[in-house]
């Protein structure tokens, strides 16, 4: 009997000897996944508000009343209670989660607007699946994801992380992690990478000019190009 044949559309899956070698300008992708709201997170929001709305009662009775009525004798029960609510949400309650980005630039966490804190998966050092949470080790930098506020972004590391740097995924176990959906997670492009000023991973060449750098398309190491080696020296994905 004959081999079955691929369905129309399915997605073939890249060859293990697949020449993966990129430019810098060469399209990139990644996903951007938001948190879900958690229950001890919405109690953790709802704590802090009732705490703002004590200590902003008790600043009013205490120093902006009218000065014939002079302070509100309940006024320090609601500063010391207000302060008492956040000091211990703010010690003990769930910090709420950040969205996850994972893609071609590896794992990104918004800290900000316009601020994104990334580890390469060249850049991965090690990859810790745990009861709550997933952590991606890079070097001098941790990004923790909630596996309860961000399931289907901790699923699409690990598969990323298996696909790429599989070395690193040696000590982590498949589960049914690795099967969830991607959801509603909305596909982003990359700008170019940064690569001037780096330094070739086979050579230790300065990359002096942009145009001179080549990015190994499975982990992002970076190469100058007359350096480029035939196995890449991170992922061993093959170059030439």
């Amino acid at each position: 009997m004959g081999e079955a044949k691929t369905k129309k559309g399915a997605k073939k899956a890249p060859s293990q000897d697949e020449v993966v070698l990129k430019l810098r300008s060469d399209p990139r992708t990644e996903k951007r996944f938001e948190p879900k709201s958690s229950p001890s997170a919405i109690l953790s929001v709802l704590a802090f508000s009732v705490a703002a709305v004590l200590v902003g009662a008790g600043t009013y009775g205490q120093w902006m009343r009218d000065e014939a009525l002079g302070p509100h004798k309940a006024a320090p029960y609601l500063l010391a209670a207000g302060a008492a609510v956040l000091l211990v949400t703010a010690l003990f309650g769930p910090r709420p989660a950040l969205p996850i980005r994972v893609g071609d630039a590896g794992v990104g966490v918004e800290k900000g607007t316009n601020e994104i804190e990334r580890i390469a998966w060249h850049a991965v050092r090690r990859i810790v699946l745990g009861d709550r949470s997933l952590t991606v080790e890079g070097e001098g930098t941790s990004i923790v994801i909630s596996l309860a506020a961000l399931p289907e972004a901790a699923g699409k590391v690990l598969r990323e992380a298996r696909e790429r740097i599989p070395a690193k995924m040696e000590d982590v176990k498949a589960g049914a992690l690795e099967n969830a959906t991607e959801g509603a997670a909305e596909t982003l492009p990359l700008e170019p990478a940064q690569v001037a000023g780096l330094k070739c991973k086979a050579s230790g060449k300065l990359i002096a000019f942009e145009r001179d750098a080549r990015l190994c398309g499975r982990c992002g190491e970076v190469y100058h190009k007359d350096s480029v080696p035939k196995r890449c020296a991170t992922c061993d994905a093959r170059l030439k």
